[in-house]
């Protein structure tokens, strides 16, 4: 009876180990918090719109925009610590743990693309945060764009060559690139699309145009909550077009108004509101409103990362304008210290 008490345990732990290492040997996908349900399973196939996951037998479907990453069976650990640190918005981090994959070990495609992805991601987003090396971030990326057109990050690394674009003065390769984004079968992305296009004309200095693309959106009959935070920021767009035309006051007015009446959970949005400010007061000749303006995003809202580096980068030009030098200093120091950006 107990010989066949003991049998009976061991094969039961043998199931037990069974079933969890064929849990653990699963493919993962994470959704967007509030999405749906975070899946395991064997994902059996990628395109641009959608990845389909076999779970337990049952084929599922789930869209691109909604997917927040992908765990792969079979992928390196450092491809999980560069994705984690990715997450994080810590580029460095993510490329220094992409160095040491050896792409020829990843034979999955699924698990490459990630790699490629991260890659040319991570590159671009240093570029834009105001280091890196932008040919280097703009070849990765056109590569991803000719090699991984059934990826599901396809559609934002469009809108990541796009923005590319806008800093390097490219803007009829940034405006192809966003004509991309906009084909996504999401009206959300559509509206993306336009905002960013408008942004660039702002840079481009044709505001006309640029109006325009803020009215298309802030028009829209699209009233999810992505679509609102994008009107949102079609709004300030609208307030930039008055900057750009030297109609501090109407900007100065609306941007204020903004800030007022939005919330402060989100820090990107608020940081950019903030910048914006800083910027129309540096341009009407009013350093010191400037600099109360983007210490809101340096105090409150520095968890928006890129936002919060342009915030700084501004703040040592406007302490040296209005002679605090040694404010300057501090300034140069934390960039150094936080993002390892020299002046």
């Amino acid at each position: 009876m107990l010989k066949g008490i003991r049998y009976f345990g061991f094969f039961t732990g043998l199931l037990i180990l069974f079933t969890v290492s064929v849990l653990l040997a699963a493919d993962r996908i994470t959704v967007q918090e509030g999405k749906g349900k975070n899946l395991s399973g064997t994902i059996l196939g990628v395109n641009a719109e959608k990845i389909t996951i076999d779970v337990r037998g049952e084929k599922q479907e789930i869209p691109a925009n909604i997917i927040a990453l992908t765990e792969y069976d079979g992928e390196p650990s450092s491809l999980k610590t560069a994705r984690t640190a990715f997450d994080g918005s810590r580029m460095s981090e993510t490329l220094e743990a992409l160095a040491k994959v050896d792409p020829k070990t990843l034979t999955k495609p699924e698990i490459k693309q990630d790699f490629d992805y991260l890659t040319a991601a991570a590159k671009t987003k240093s570029v834009l945060a105001g280091f890196g090396n932008l040919a280097d971030a703009e070849k990765s990326l056109l590569d991803f764009i000719k090699n991984n057109k059934n990826s599901y990050h396809y559609f934002e690394i469009c809108e990541l060559y796009g923005d590319l674009m806008v800093q390097a003065g490219k803007f009829d390769n940034a405006k192809k690139s966003y004509a991309a984004l906009a084909k996504a079968p999401w009206s959300e992305y559509s509206l993306k699309a336009t905002v960013s296009l408008g942004m660039a004309e702002i840079t481009e200095k044709k505001t006309d145009s640029a109006r325009k693309n803020f009215e298309i959106v802030i028009k829209s009959e699209d009233n999810s909550e992505q679509a609102q935070r994008l009107k949102n920021i079609a709004q300030v767009g609208l307030a930039l077009c008055l900057t750009t035309e030297k109609k501090y006051d109407e900007a100065i007015k609306i941007l204020e108004e903004i800030a007022k009446n939005s919330g402060n959970e989100d820090s990107v949005f608020q940081s950019l509101v903030y910048n914006s400010l800083g910027s129309t007061y540096a341009q009407a000749g009013k350093p010191r409103e400037a600099i109360l303006a983007y210490m809101h995003t340096d105090i409150l809202f520095s968890s928006a990362r890129n936002e919060h580096i342009k915030a700084l980068q501004e703040l040592s030009k406007l302490w040296k304008q209005v002679k605090r030098n040694e404010r300057a200093e501090e300034t140069d120091n934390r960039l150094k210290s936080i993002y390892n950006i020299s002046k």
